[in-house]
């Protein structure tokens, strides 16, 4: 496996995990509000597509292996349907275990070298780019219920465009590790993070809508230099 970043492995795994024994089961979103449930055994991770309403066609199924639990969130995997994929996903708990954010990390052709890297360099500088949010039961109903991108306030996008600033820093830090990185790559980092506050702000990014953010805000000179100005990677 050659010239694969972390980001990449995100999207090659599409998995998330638990540890709690009362909380197995959680849930993640598409882009386009796809549902996802995810369910922690003892050597792999289940995650199934959740259908709201009946259809002719099975749900979508894959698995990912717990190849070794180096710490109770911290674990070596693979994805079982391809051989020498392996890497390191590291888990945390947000708002009183109702969110758990995931990131994928040392992307490796062995186990051993992927816990090798853990162990000699722990976890990278910009760790937080990468990382994805999965959902209780209880906080997914609750996010389905928010409102989405349609009824955001000229406040919320304000705070959700100033992650840009705000992780500089780790932007920085990621292209001089992946100095060919593409241009979208980061900006789908910026996109996960506005995401994120959003979430903190009361809606749901992930709920289909239709929206126009600059047609929303039209005349909002703030607004309207936030959402067009260049994106900086430097630390200001």
């Amino acid at each position: 496996m050659k010239n694969i970043t972390p980001l990449a492995l995100i999207c090659l795994f599409s998995i998330f995990t638990v540890n709690s024994q009362e909380n197995s089961t959680w849930y993640s979103y598409g882009m386009g509000g796809d549902k996802t449930r995810i369910t922690e055994f003892k050597d792999f991770i289940l995650y199934q597509q959740v259908r709201e309403e009946e259809s002719p066609y099975p749900s979508r199924i894959d698995t990912v292996g717990i190849v070794k639990r180096l710490n109770d969130s911290t674990y070596v995997v693979t994805k079982r349907s391809r051989e020498g994929d392996f890497a390191v996903m590291a888990s945390t708990w947000l708002q009183n275990g109702n969110i758990k954010s995931i990131g994928i990390y040392y992307p490796s052709e062995t186990a051993e070298a992927a816990e090798l890297m853990y162990n000699e360099e722990r976890l990278p500088t910009w760790k937080e780019l990468t990382t994805r949010w999965v959902f209780s039961e209880q906080k997914a109903e609750e996010l389905e219920g928010q409102p989405g991108y349609d009824k955001v306030t000229r406040e919320a996008v304000l705070e959700a465009l100033s992650v840009r600033k705000d992780i500089s820093p780790d932007l920085k830090a990621y292209m001089e590790a992946y100095p060919n990185t593409k241009p979208f790559r980061l900006y789908r980092f910026v996109e996960l993070k506005a995401q994120q506050k959003f979430i903190e702000s009361g809606y749901n990014p992930y709920k289909p809508v239709a929206y126009n953010f600059e047609k929303q805000f039209e005349g909002d000179e703030e607004v309207i230099k936030a959402l067009t100005e260049p994106m900086s990677f430097e630390e200001k």
